[in-house]
């Protein structure tokens, strides 16, 4: 029995280095694999705080489309019920591409067309009472 640990404890020794070395490696190998999975995660938070807010907007690829094709794509939106659909005015090119798109909405005429109104009759209400 006393030989048996002799010849364990020998056999360890002679390997002790390979033993040691391979633990290091995956030692090593672990910290490498947290510290990649850890930036990564930094990088993600880091660009959902950016792009949720604002400071940073992705570059889009501008699309061009002729006049018919933005109508037919407003009115299946429209059709769809989309509530975010709004009224344009568009310049059209002698090409018939899309140049220039001005957004201009009913809504915000009309608030602040009905703002002003209330600030009138409140300036008026405001006179009326001086008097």
């Amino acid at each position: 029995m006393s030989q048996e640990k002799v010849d364990r404890y020998k056999q360890e020794k002679y390997n002790r280095k390979h033993n040691q070395k391979k633990n290091n490696t995956k030692k090593y190998l672990a910290y490498a694999g947290v510290t990649v999975v850890a930036l990564a995660l930094i990088c993600w938070l880091g660009y959902s705080v950016a792009i949720s807010s604002g400071l940073y907007t992705p570059p889009t690829t501008p699309v061009t489309m002729s006049e018919p094709e933005i109508q037919s794509l407003r009115q299946k939106l429209i059709d769809s019920g989309d509530s975010n659909v709004k009224n344009v005015e568009t310049t059209v090119a002698p090409d018939a591409q899309t140049v220039a798109v001005e957004e201009t909405t009913k809504k915000a005429k009309d608030k602040k067309k009905s703002t002003d109104k209330k600030e009138d009759k409140e300036v008026d209400e405001t006179t009326e009472e001086q008097e």
